[in-house]
């Protein structure tokens, strides 16, 4: 085991190259290394469980014997995180628990998992995802597991990737065939620094009104306590929209948040 506790993400240009490029041979270093490997169908890599096996065969041609023996588990999507068709994070997180607790007492060296989270992310929300992630990291921490969430690149954006890169310990991604490690922490300070210059082109004026609807004052407050008359506020409120490219308060908040204009907890 390499990396104990790692939480790393991976970005990929096609889906074949997943299986091919990454999975296969992540697998195979685990097996090398009597770790037990597991991953689920019912996700971008692979649809169904047939599928996984057939696809994962083709680059590891001893994966029914390493099935037959519990070397390599591939579980349904629904069984892993659902409960009554339903997400339940607690279950999922408790289930990381048990297939660790069960590998070590197998007289496995550690657990090594992958599987595909633009889905869960969808599902979750942002701040529902990074509360996943979050949980997941104290389970990893200082035990011997590795576990991979791959993310496909045409279907993630720019900013799910900086998310991904921000919630995992490090990543990774492969694009024609090559590997290039991401900083997390330099993308984290860049985007930073980009949102601190989107907020450095706004006036006085409309950094004020940000800062208060912020602080979820209403428009009839704000327009109370800058003096001014609400249509007034209405304008520079719309005028933040526009040149922020944001078209709701929320966003704004969470643009104020991001910047340092105000606290999470203001």
């Amino acid at each position: 085991m390499k990396f104990p506790g790692a939480h790393i993400s991976a970005s990929f240009t096609k889906r074949n190259r997943t299986c091919s490029t990454f999975v296969v041979p992540y697998f195979r270093a685990g097996v090398e290394s009597n770790e037990l490997c597991v991953c689920y169908g019912g996700s971008y890599e692979f649809h169904t469980i047939p599928e996984a096996k057939r696809r994962l065969s083709k680059k590891l041609p001893e994966l029914d014997d390493l099935l037959e023996c519990g070397k390599v588990e591939i579980l349904a999507r629904k069984d892993w995180f659902g409960v009554a068709g339903n997400i339940s994070i607690h279950k999922t997180l408790d289930r990381f628990q048990k297939k660790l607790d069960y590998a070590l007492q197998r007289g496995f060296s550690g657990l090594r998992f992958h599987g595909s989270s633009s889905w869960l992310k969808l599902s979750l929300g942002e701040s529902g995802f990074r509360d996943y992630e979050q949980k997941l990291d104290a389970i990893l921490a200082n035990r011997p597991a590795i576990c991979v969430c791959t993310f496909p690149l045409f279907l993630t954006g720019a900013e799910q990737i900086l998310d991904a890169a921000r919630t995992h310990q490090f990543a990774l991604t492969v694009r024609h065939g090559k590997w290039k490690k991401v900083k997390i922490c330099d993308m984290a300070d860049a985007d930073k620094e980009a949102w601190k210059g989107k907020l450095q082109q706004l006036t006085f004026r409309q950094r004020e009104v940000l800062q208060l609807l912020a602080e979820e004052k209403n428009t009839k407050e704000i327009a109370s306590i800058m003096g001014i008359s609400i249509k007034t506020v209405e304008s520079h409120r719309l005028q933040l929209m526009r040149r922020l490219g944001i078209d709701n308060v929320p966003g704004l908040v969470r643009f104020a948040i991001r910047t340092g204009l105000v606290s999470a907890e203001a």
